[in-house]
């Protein structure tokens, strides 16, 4: 198969049983690959009745069709199961370079199924698989995880995906970590969905890949090479130009701080103020004093990476820096703003095997609770949780990791600590998922990308904002900016950049960079000779946006109930940037319901949309339950 190696390495924990399995052809065509693929997948396999945490939920790990071949931001790939933080569909996308490793030992994704008996890593080379006892490693981060594999088996050119104390605990939004010896290697962080917690319920501590690219089972063929090249060389022309390339290389994501911060993008004090000293924990300050180097994935121009050595009295041992969204959920979004120890937080989360946008959301909606006299002292066993307390918030890490004390509950995420108190409609969470940092009383259309996420208030299947406040439309596409504040008339737009994220994510490729939609098109088609054009390319994320939606209502989705925004989140502010704005939800719901010719009530697609992308098996089932 021409971007594909053709296979899938199958792997049953509970039976020791290793096999290999034929890449569906047709599945591959209408999906592409990465969470697209998937999801196909995974749409045959769970039901409402599939535990997440149970040995019955597959977890499927997916690169995708320009993995491994050169195209620019490509080296990423999915991890996909029944999510234990939301109960729905559950994707989250990582970088480092495990996605093109995978592809290069003869495999386009494994699928995990079953539970060990006791602790295990995997083994993936060309040559064979193997599984491993893994006791000695439980309780060791996700950093010396990989380390102590690659020693153990004398092989440093390993990639590793592994997990930490958290995601051993079924911590609900635990992730998993992908690390390398490479020089100047970037951490790849699947960090959102629990996807960590699924690989822990599987008593799965880590996978171990390394690929060759001249072994006599990778021959990577593609459709056509030297159309591929002349789209690659385009793509890599604009990007070396590209002034977004420049800025995410010189100072992050977290670079967009100050910006951001101005426009009331970036919440502070759990969504309730609108304004912070952004500038003493942006990008621009950490590049200014404590970033030692940049680190990068697989076939990427942009090396967002930071690498920290020492930020003050920390030592980082792996030299990993923070991101845009660590910073905020644990910096604005807390009133802390000693980027040490931030810059700390960060590497413990990591380490520990916590995503860190739900965690710091977690922890910032305590310390909410507490100033609001709604969860007493008694509750956090002898410490406290205040506005600005940076090192109370560490401790809180380290207690959710190992669910110990206050942990035990922190651990289940916002939705179930509003529960508790009463109060879990002031959790600034969509369907269990934490709203990531991007505030959408700053850029409206974010209220209707985080609602209809099929995974919960995730930016990563629509990062809306930077259409909105940054000016980075896709005219091509008929993705055009709106004024960041009007609510209605974005519809069109705002589906058809889901749609094109969409495709980002099955392909599987990193949002940051902005390579030309028709090179990306061009590429897509002469690796894999798929009729990919500018006039149908969105069809495709269309598909398998509508796709998402279909498997969440069979695993019990109800959109009346689920697709609701936070209150604090309705609620404006009268300083800063979003000067007293907020979203005219229901109008722009409505609105994006009739564009996407989905039924209001029961939010499911109507059967002749479905039918006319070329689904009509599940158009099927989507309305034979209703008929029923």
């Amino acid at each position: 198969m021409n971007g594909y190696t053709g296979r899938l390495l199958v792997i049953n924990l509970t039976t020791g049983d290793i096999s290999t399995q034929e890449l569906n052809r047709g599945y591959a065509a209408q999906y592409l690959g990465g969470s697209g693929l998937a999801a196909r997948y995974l749409y045959d396999w769970i039901d409402a009745k599939t535990d997440p945490l149970g040995a019955d939920n597959p977890l499927v790990f997916m690169n995708g069709p320009l993995d491994g071949t050169g195209a620019p931001s490509s080296g990423r790939f999915a991890v996909c199961a029944r999510s234990p933080q939301t109960g729905l569909w559950g994707e989250a996308i990582a970088g480092n370079f495990f996605g093109p490793e995978l592809k290069f030992a003869g495999y386009d994704g494994i699928v995990i199924r079953g539970k060990a008996n006791s602790l295990c890593y995997l083994h993936i080379t060309p040559d064979r698989v193997d599984i491993h006892d893994a006791s000695d490693l439980r309780g060791r981060t996700t950093y010396e995880t990989g380390d102590a594999i690659r020693a153990e088996l004398q092989d440093d050119a390993l990639v590793t995906a592994c997990i930490g104390p958290a995601g051993e605990n079924l911590v609900r939004y635990a992730l998993i970590l992908a690390s390398s010896k490479r020089p100047g290697a970037k951490k790849g962080i699947a960090g959102r969905c629990g996807m960590g917690a699924v690989m822990g319920s599987k008593n799965l501590k880590a996978i171990a890949v390394r690929g060759s690219k001249h072994h006599r089972t990778h021959k990577l063929q593609l459709h056509d090479p030297a159309r591929f090249r002349r789209a690659m060389l385009a793509a890599q022309k604009f990007l070396s130009d590209d002034m977004s390339t420049e800025v995410f290389r010189a100072v992050g994501t977290s670079g967009t701080m100050d910006y951001l911060g101005l426009l009331g993008d970036v919440p502070v004090k759990y969504w309730t103020q609108g304004s912070f000293d952004y500038a003493k924990i942006s990008g621009n300050v950490l590049a200014e004093t404590i970033l030692t180097g940049r680190s990068t994935c697989h076939a990427c121009m942009v090396a967002c990476g930071r690498k920290v050595e020492k930020a003050g009295e920390y030592v980082l041992p792996h030299a990993e820096g923070p991101e845009y969204e660590t910073l905020a959920a644990f910096g604005s979004l807390m009133l802390v703003d000693d980027l040490n120890l931030l810059t700390w937080i960060g590497a413990q989360c990591d380490a520990l095997g916590l995503d860190s946008i739900s965690a710091g959301s977690t922890i910032a909606f305590a310390m909410y609770l507490r100033d609001m006299g709604m969860m007493p002292r008694s509750a956090l066993n002898g410490t406290d949780l205040a506005w600005g307390d940076g090192q109370a918030a560490l401790k809180m890490v380290e207690q959710i990791a190992h669910r110990r004390d206050v942990g035990e509950l922190l651990a289940l995420g916002s939705r179930e600590l509003g529960a508790q108190y009463g109060v879990d409609g002031m959790a600034v969470q969509i369907n269990g998922m934490e709203v990531a940092m991007h505030d959408p009383r700053a850029a409206m259309g974010m209220a209707v990308s985080y609602a209809t996420s099929p995974i919960g208030a995730s930016h990563n299947h629509s990062d809306y904002f930077m259409v909105e406040t940054s000016g980075r439309p896709i005219d091509e596409l008929g993705i055009e900016t709106i004024d960041r504040f009007a609510s209605s008339g974005k519809a069109e737009s705002l589906a058809r950049h889901q749609d094109w994220r969409t495709i980002n994510n099955a392909l599987v490729l990193c949002f940051f960079p902005n390579p030309p939609a028709p090179e990306m098109c061009e590429m897509l088609a002469a690796a894999t000779g798929y009729d990919v054009t500018m006039q149908n390319v969105l069809t495709y994320g269309e598909r398998i946006w509508n796709l998402k939606r279909a498997l969440n209502l069979r695993l019990g989705y109800n959109a009346r109930r689920a697709e609701i925004l936070p209150e604090l989140i309705l609620r404006p502010l009268q300083d800063g940037g979003t000067e007293g704005h907020v979203p005219e939800f229901e109008t722009m719901m409505r609105e994006y319901y009739t564009y996407r010719e989905w039924d209001w009530e029961t939010g499911r697609p109507s059967r002749a949309k479905l039918e006319a992308l070329g689904m009509s098996e599940i158009a099927n089932e989507v309305w034979n339950e209703k008929e029923a």
